[in-house]
């Protein structure tokens, strides 16, 4: 309670502005849940019209999410941006222009 009486007006409307936002982001998560559960029990049918026979969409869960590729690509994208900085680093800014005016 207290640091909600040293703070002046303009601090207290950007904390309920910043919560409000997050409880935005709270329900974007939940629907996305919701929406994530419904793509996970989809069925598709495989029989015939006499002798219907549904199975699911996704066998595995690797086949829903693949977890290790979302892994990869997080640490390929890292690894890009480490490569980048030192090159640039070792360029002087007119080697630098001119290398981006080359790649058009």
């Amino acid at each position: 309670m207290r640091d909600a009486e040293m703070m002046t007006l303009t601090e207290f409307h950007y904390k309920r502005y910043a919560q409000d936002y997050k409880e935005v982001d709270e329900l974007y998560n939940m629907h996305l849940s919701a929406f994530l559960n419904r793509n996970a029990s989809a069925t598709e049918n495989k029989g015939t019209e006499k002798k219907p026979r549904e199975e699911y969409v996704f066998k595995d869960f690797k086949d829903f999410f693949d977890y290790e590729k979302a892994l990869r690509e997080v640490s390929e994208g890292f690894t890009r941006q480490e490569e980048k900085k030192p090159e640039s680093k070792s360029l002087s800014p007119a080697e630098l222009a001119a290398k981006r005016n080359r790649k058009g």
